[in-house]
């Protein structure tokens, strides 16, 4: 058993936020499939203390996605705690705090990733999130703003400050904020901070793909968890093949015709939401991680990146499918 503060976890397994995917129908589906915890994408804190802003849907979870952590970003660590307030009145379970998001606007405003060369606020914001909440408070990090030494500095300064205010969980992603995605994620720093801190509890995150990868990470790491990622676009059952080597079990694939069920329950979700083409536009992200298993996948990436109307697009799931059976 794995807990976080007051949460316990049946698995090490964890769906990361990322914005513009995580939103009800991608979590729903990741709890399915063993999902232990899953996250909101990362949600501007200023937002959350606008009444009208707040009431919008896509700021709420559900009873059914228990336990799930509201992930929040910001500059100012007095409006951060105040935000945490306020997604802990929506009923989320755990607050995880954003200091590692790489986007360049993002970086602009001196919120998310800009932060990793800045300790002291990484630290006031931590403070004053657990002290206005009262459910489990983590942090997500990457390993440095760039690669220089002075980054490396600030890093390990964040690191030793979290350790000492009791931070209940820390998500670190291997790469560092200049990086982006570019590049392989780097896990030798992340195994370091579990060896420095054993008793902190540390997930790790970074080019996780598949389940196979997933368990030599936990394994070569001794990180307590992971967060994963790009490997769960498209592909819910990455975490059902997780656990079915950690338990031993083979992980045995999706056959096409449960393939094709799943991606038309996900695309039917997401059109109540996104009724008619705009759905299918935003479903086109997923449509990649989804036909990735298709042993035709180069020749249906066209058809299913091109189609605009949500009748042929149903077509063209049961007819790629049935074609590759």
């Amino acid at each position: 058993m794995l807990k976080i503060g007051t949460i316990e976890l049946n698995n090490p397994f964890l769906q990361a936020a990322l914005s513009g995917y995580t939103d009800y129908p991608m979590r729903i589906l990741a709890k399915r499939f063993g999902c232990a915890l899953v996250l909101t994408g990362v949600m501007l804190d200023r937002i959350s203390l606008h009444p009208k802003a707040i009431r919008q849907s896509k700021f709420h979870c559900r009873a059914d996605e228990h336990p799930i952590a509201a992930q929040i970003f910001g500059d100012n660590p007095e409006v951060i705690a105040q935000s945490a307030v306020a997604f802990r009145k929506l009923s989320y379970d755990m607050i995880d705090l954003n200091f590692a998001c790489p986007v360049p606007k993002v970086l602009r405003r001196e919120r998310g990733g800009w932060l990793m060369r800045k300790p002291g606020i990484v630290r006031e914001a931590f403070r004053r999130t657990r002290d206005a909440v009262d459910c489990p408070v983590t942090i997500k990090l990457r390993i440095g703003y760039d690669g220089s030494e002075a980054a490396k500095g600030d890093f390990w300064e964040i690191i030793e400050n979290a350790a000492a205010d009791g931070v209940d969980a820390i998500g670190i992603h291997g790469r560092t904020v200049e990086q982006k995605y570019k590049g392989k994620a780097d896990w030798s720093v992340i195994t370091e901070v579990k060896k420095r801190f054993p008793r902190m509890t540390v997930f790790g995150s970074g080019d996780l793909m598949d389940a196979a990868t997933v368990m030599q990470r936990l394994h070569e790491s001794g990180v307590d968890g992971v967060l994963i990622a790009r490997g769960a676009i498209g592909n819910p059952w990455i975490f059902r093949e997780c656990v079915a080597l950690r338990e031993g079990r083979q992980a045995e694939p999706p056959s096409l015709a449960e393939q094709a069920e799943i991606m038309l329950e996900h695309f039917e979700m997401i059109q109540k939401t996104r009724p008619g083409r705009r759905g299918v536009s935003f479903f086109r992200k997923f449509s990649i991680g989804y036909i990735r298993r298709l042993p035709k996948r180069k020749k249906a990436l066209l058809p299913f990146m091109t189609v605009k109307d949500p009748a042929l697009l149903r077509e063209l799931i049961a007819e790629w499918f049935q074609k590759s059976s």
